[in-house]
């Protein structure tokens, strides 16, 4: 295609070979479009009508998917609320293991500690011995 700017500035295309049919001024007819199958028997009037219906559905569409979009930005705000709760929940819980799990090397080197001194315990067991024998021979001697 040969490409001819009239003196207006307008920008025409044209098959090579062929020769603009108007010089000089604008004409409506170098622009029209070749009417399609799906239009071709239809007043202006009926052609202004399906566009605006096309556009009215095109609207609903587009009410329909922004309604659901509003819809998962709420469900997402929401599920976002709910992971912070979450993670709140879970640092308390974080915080506590932590702490009993201090008590539990706490109560670990105490049992340690006794522990070490059960060489000791033997002693312990005569002296508890001793003292049951004195407490029966006193609890005799009272009774006789």
């Amino acid at each position: 295609a040969v490409v001819s700017t009239q003196s207006t500035g307008i920008t025409k295309a044209f098959e090579e070979g062929s020769k603009p049919a108007f010089r000089g001024g604008i004409s409506n007819r170098a622009y029209e479009a070749a009417e399609s199958e799906q239009t071709l028997g239809y007043s202006n009037s009926e052609l202004m009508q399906q566009h605006q219906s096309a556009f009215d559905e095109q609207e609903q569409g587009l009410s329909r998917i922004s309604g659901i979009v509003r819809r998962q930005k709420e469900i997402g705000l929401a599920m976002g609320d709910e992971l912070d709760e979450q993670n709140d929940l879970l640092g308390e819980i974080q915080e506590k293991t932590e702490a009993t799990g201090a008590q539990i090397n706490r109560q670990t080197r105490a049992i340690g500690h006794v522990s070490a001194r059960e060489g000791n315990l033997c002693g312990y067991w005569i002296t508890i011995i001793l003292l049951f024998v004195a407490i029966i021979a006193v609890i005799f001697w009272k009774v006789v």
